[in-house]
C-alpha cells in the first residue's frame, strides 16, 4: 500500500470507527438499560422499520447483523426504479452491468458486489452474485433483469452468503420479494409514458377468492424505441424496449398453522439487440485486413492506409465506424447461407427472451416453537438473440445464439427456538438441478463455426446456523452449510460449418489446416465432468448496546462453482476447465437509530481475501477466443455507510458511501501471458461510489400534496474488462435524477414527472475488445430521458 492509499483508507477506518463512537455516545444512559427488540417501535413515528429475511427468518433489518441495504416498494416508487438492475446506483460498493461484454441479449446482467462477480453470461460459467426470487435461486445471468412488478422489497446482502444461500453468493445476494396475497380486494394501476415514444402499463390487483384462499395478479407492458440510432439503411435503432410480463400468486391458509404460497410469473420480450457500439477499429488487425484487401469490392481503396478515400467508403472497414456513444452503422446482413438455411431463425437484429417459473412454499408452524418450510421451483428460460460485432454495413464479425436453459429445485427449513428465545435456529437441505443448450453461431468473413454447450448440472447442500443469547444483549451466530457442485459438459455444438478464408491455416491441434466439420474442442461428442465441494461456514458475535445501537463482528466464507470455456478458437485437443474461486470476509459492522429515530445510520469496514479468480481474458497462447482461468489472488478491502434521516416529518434525506481498496497479490503465467499484473485493476471495482436523494412532501390543502425529490450518485473510475484496455476504463461519473409527485387528498390519484440523467452524462457501462477482429466495443448508459406516469389504487 502506497502512503496516499494507507491515507486514505486509515482516513476512511476512522470515519467509520468515529461513527460509531459518537452513536456510542449518544445513547449515553441507556447503555445500562436492557434492549427492547427494534420491531416494538415500529409504530412509534420515525423511520419506517424494515423486515427482512436474510437469515432465514423475518426479522428487523437493524436487529440483523450482515450488511444489507433494504428498500421497500414506496423507495422503489420514489426513485422510479423499473427493473432490479438499477438498484446499483445507489448502492454502496454494488454494480450492476446492464448488458453484459459479448451478449447481444438485452435480458442479461452482471452484478458485482465489493468487486466481485462475474462479468461473462456463458451457460458453463457461474454468475459470483445470488440473485433470488421469493427464496428461489435464479442460475444463469440470462433472464435476471427481473422487472419492478408487484415487489414488496429487495435486500441487498454485501459480503460472503455461503451459509444459507450456498454456492455462487462469494460476492453476495440479492432478494427480491414479492407482495403476497391478503383478504383485502384492492389494487393500483399506472400509466407512463415518455422519451422514446414510451408506453409503460403495469398494474396489481389483490382479489380475495373465499375465507383462506386468497390471490393477486400483477401485469407489466413496457414499450419505447432504441437510443442507438442507425446510420446506413437496414440499421436498426438498438437499446429500445418492448416487454409484456405478469404474475399470478395464490396464498391459501387451510388452517392456522399452516400457509402455501403457489406463484406463476412469466416474461415475453422481443427487442433489438443489445446497444452496443463501436469505440475503435484496427485497421492492422488479422480479420480487418483480410476484409479490406478481399472482400471489401474495393481493395485498392481500403487496403491503402495512406489514401484518405478509404475513411468515407462505406465498403472500408475502419475508423469511419467508431459512432460511439449513440450511433451505429450494424447492418445485421447475413453473408453466409448457413444463417438462413442451416440456422432456426434468420439473422437479424434481435434479443428474444422468454422466461416463465412455478414455485410453491408451504410454511407449517408445528409448535410455537418449530416451523418447517419447504420451497419449491422450476423455471425455464428460450432465448435468440444476435450481433453485428462490426457495427459496419461489413460482414466480418456476426453471431446469433441459442439458449435453452431450465432448472428445478427444492429447499426444506426446520426453523426453531426455545420458549424463552435466547436460542434459535435453522437447518434444512437443498437440491437443484438444471440442463441447458447454447449455441453459438459465428460468421468470421466467410468462415463459419458453431460453438457453444451442452450443459448438466446438479448441486446438493446440507446447512444449519444458530444464534444464542450468551448473556443478554450479546448473541452469538454460527453456521455452516457443505456443498457438492456437479457438472458435465457436452462439446456437441464445437464445429467448424464453413472454414472459408481460414482453409488450410494450421490452426488444428496437430498442425493440420482447418477444414469443415473439424470439431473445435476434443472429439465431437466428447464430453468431461467436474465436482467441487466446499464447506462455508460463518460466526459472529453482536452485541446490542442499547435500543438504538447494535455493533457486530464476523467471519464468513463463500465458493464460486468451477466450470467450462465454451467459446475455443483455434480448436483445442481438450476441453478447458477451471477450479472454483473462494473468498473469506472478516467484517465489522454497527446499525443505529439515532435522535429519536429520525435517524440512522448503518455501516461496515470489511477484509476479503479472494483466491482462485476465475479472470476472462485473451490469452494469445491459447488463441483468439476469451478464456476464463484460475488466474490470481486478490484482496479487497472497504467500508460502506448508509444514512437514512427524517429530521420533520415532511423531510426525508438517504445517503450511501462505499469504498474498496481492491489489488492482486498475485497473478500467475496465465493471467500474464493476457496483460494481467500485480498493478492491474480489478474490473467493476470502483474505489468511491456515493449516493443522495432527497425528497420534501408539500401539503397543498383542499387540492393534495407535492413532493420533489432529487438523486444523485456517483461512481469514481471503472475498468470494465480485466487487462484494463485504456479505450474500456470510465473516469468517474455523475448521475442526477429529479422529479415531483403529486398525490390527491384521497391518496387514490397520483401524477409523477421526471427526468433521468438530467445532466446528460455520458458513460460507459460495459466494454470488450477483440484484437483479432480490430473491435473494440461498449455498451453507455441512457442518455437524458423524460417521463410521466399517471397512477390509481383503491
Amino acid at each position: 500500500m502506497n502512503g496516499a492509499t494507507g491515507t486514505k483508507m486509515r482516513g476512511a477506518y476512522g470515519l467509520l470507527v468515529g461513527a460509531s463512537l459518537l452513536s456510542i455516545a449518544g445513547t449515553g444512559p441507556a447503555l445500562a438499560q436492557d434492549a427492547a427488540p427494534a420491531q416494538a417501535e415500529a409504530d412509534t413515528g420515525g423511520l419506517e422499520m424494515i423486515t427482512v429475511t436474510a437469515r432465514r427468518r423475518a426479522e428487523s433489518l437493524q436487529d440483523t447483523p450482515i450488511a444489507i441495504s433494504a428498500v421497500t416498494s414506496e423507495g422503489l416508487a420514489q426513485r422510479g426504479i423499473e427493473t432490479v438492475t438499477q438498484i446499483g446506483d445507489f448502492t454502496p460498493n454494488v454494480k450492476f452491468n446492464s448488458s453484459v461484454p459479448v451478449s447481444a441479449s438485452n435480458a442479461t446482467a452482471a452484478i458485482f458486489i465489493r468487486g466481485i462477480g462475474q462479468n461473462d453470461y456463458q451457460l458453463s460459467a457461474d454468475p459470483g452474485v445470488g440473485l433470488y426470487l421469493d427464496g428461489v435461486y435464479i442460475s444463469r445471468g440470462v433472464g435476471n433483469v427481473l422487472d419492478v412488478m408487484n415487489v414488496e422489497r429487495i435486500e441487498v446482502l454485501r459480503g460472503p452468503q455461503g451459509t444459507l444461500f450456498g454456492r455462487n453468493t462469494i460476492g453476495g445476494a440479492v432478494s427480491v420479494v414479492t407482495q403476497k396475497p391478503t383478504d383485502t380486494l384492492g389494487g393500483n394501476f399506472e400509466v407512463s409514458t415518455g422519451s422514446h415514444n414510451r408506453v409503460q402499463l403495469k398494474g396489481i390487483l389483490n382479489l380475495p377468492l373465499a375465507e383462506g384462499i386468497y390471490s393477486n395478479v400483477a401485469g407489466f407492458y413496457h414499450k419505447r424505441d432504441g437510443y442507438v440510432k442507425g446510420v446506413v439503411d437496414g440499421a436498426p435503432d438498438l437499446g429500445d424496449t418492448d416487454n409484456l410480463a405478469g404474475r399470478f400468486a395464490l396464498r391459501l391458509e387451510p388452517s392456522s398453522n399452516v400457509t402455501i404460497d403457489l406463484a406463476v410469473d412469466g416474461s415475453r420480450t422481443r427487442e433489438n439487440s443489445a446497444p452496443n457500439v463501436m469505440l475503435r477499429v484496427d485497421e492492422n488487425a488479422p480479420a480487418a485486413q483480410a476484409w479490406n484487401a478481399g472482400y471489401s469490392g474495393a481493395g485498392a481503396i481500403c487496403a491503402d492506409p495512406l489514401n484518405p478515400a478509404r475513411l468515407t467508403d462505406q465498403r472500408c472497414y475502419n475508423s469511419q465506424w467508431a459512432l460511439a456513444p449513440y450511433r451505429h452503422g450494424g447492418t445485421f446482413s447475413a453473408i453466409s447461407d448457413v444463417f438462413a438455411n442451416g440456422n432456426p431463425k434468420p439473422y437479424q437484429s434481435g434479443s428474444d427472451v422468454d422466461i416463465w417459473g412455478i414455485s410453491g412454499t408451504i410454511e407449517w408452524k408445528i409448535t410455537d416453537d418449530l416451523t418447517l418450510k419447504s420451497i419449491t421451483a422450476y423455471r425455464k428460460v428460450t432465448g435468440f438473440w444476435t450481433r453485428d460485432s462490426d457495427h459496419s454495413p461489413a460482414s466480418i464479425v456476426q453471431t446469433n445464439s441459442d439458449w435453452t436453459q431450465d432448472q428445478f429445485s427444492e429447499e426444506l427449513q426446520l426453523l426453531g427456538e426455545t420458549g424463552d428465545g435466547r436460542l434459535n435456529w435453522v437447518i434444512g437441505g437443498y437440491y437443484s438441478s438444471e440442463s441447458g443448450n447454447h449455441k453459438d453461431l459465428v460468421n468470421l468473413i466467410d468462415a463459419v463455426f458453431l460453438s457453444g454447450a451442452v450443459l448438466d448440472g446438479e448441486s446438493l447442500a446440507a446447512f444449519g446456523q444458530a444464534t444464542y443469547e450468551i448473556v443478554d444483549n450479546l448473541n452469538l451466530t454460527a453456521g455452516i452449510r457443505w456443498t457438492e457442485d456437479k457438472k458435465t459438459f457436452g462439446n456437441a455444438n464445437q464445429y467448424v460449418v464453413e472454414a472459408g478464408f481460414l482453409t488450410g491455416l494450421p490452426f488444428n491441434p496437430d498442425g493440420s489446416g482447418l477444414q469443415n466439420g473439424d470439431p473445435l474442442m476434443g472429439p465431437l461428442g466428447q464430453t468431461a465432468t467436474i465436482t467441487d465441494r466446499a464447506w462455508t461456514p460463518m460466526v459472529s458475535l453482536a452485541y446490542r448496546w442499547s435500543p438504538e445501537l447494535l455493533t457486530y463482528v464476523s467471519y464468513s466464507e463463500g465458493f464460486k462453482g468451477g466450470g467450462f470455456t465454451q467459446r475455443v478458437f483455434p480448436p483445442f485437443a481438450f476441453i478447458p476447465s477451471f477450479k472454483p474461486e473462494t473468498s473469506t470476509t472478516y467484517e465489522f459492522g454497527f446499525k443505529s437509530d439515532l435522535a429519536g429515530r429520525t435517524l440512522r445510520l448503518n455501516g461496515a469496514a470489511f477484509l476479503n481475501d479472494y483466491d482462485d479468480l476465475q479472470v476472462t481474458v485473451n490469452d494469445p497462447t491459447l488463441g483468439f477466443a476469451p478464456i476464463i482461468q484460475n488466474a490470481a489472488k486478490a484482496r479487497i478491502k472497504g467500508i460502506e455507510l448508509e444514512l437514512e434521516a427524517r429530521p420533520v416529518d415532511a423531510l426525508r434525506i438517504e445517503a450511501g458511501i462505499g469504498y474498496l481498496d481492491a489489488k492482486y497479490r498475485r497473478v500467475d503465467i496465465r493471467a500474464l501471458n493476457a496483460g494481467v499484473t500485480t498493478d492491474t485493476k480489478l474490473q467493476n471495482a470502483p474505489k468511491w461510489t456515493l449516493s443522495a436523494g432527497i425528497s420534501y412532501l408539500i401539503e397543498a390543502p383542499g387540492l393534495g400534496s407535492f413532493q420533489p425529490r432529487v438523486d444523485w450518485s456517483y461512481r469514481s473510475r471503472v475498468y470494465n474488462d480485466a487487462v484494463n484496455n485504456p479505450l474500456l476504463v470510465q473516469d468517474g461519473y455523475h448521475l442526477v435524477n429529479a422529479s415531483i409527485a403529486f398525490n390527491d387528498e384521497s391518496e387514490r390519484w397520483g401524477l409523477s414527472l421526471g427526468v433521468k440523467n438530467l445532466t446528460k452524462e455520458v458513460y460507459l457501462g460495459s466494454g470488450y475488445a477483440d484484437a483479432f477482429g480490430g473491435i473494440t466495443e461498449g455498451v453507455y448508459g441512457r442518455p437524458r430521458e423524460w417521463y410521466l406516469s399517471a397512477r390509481y389504487k383503491f
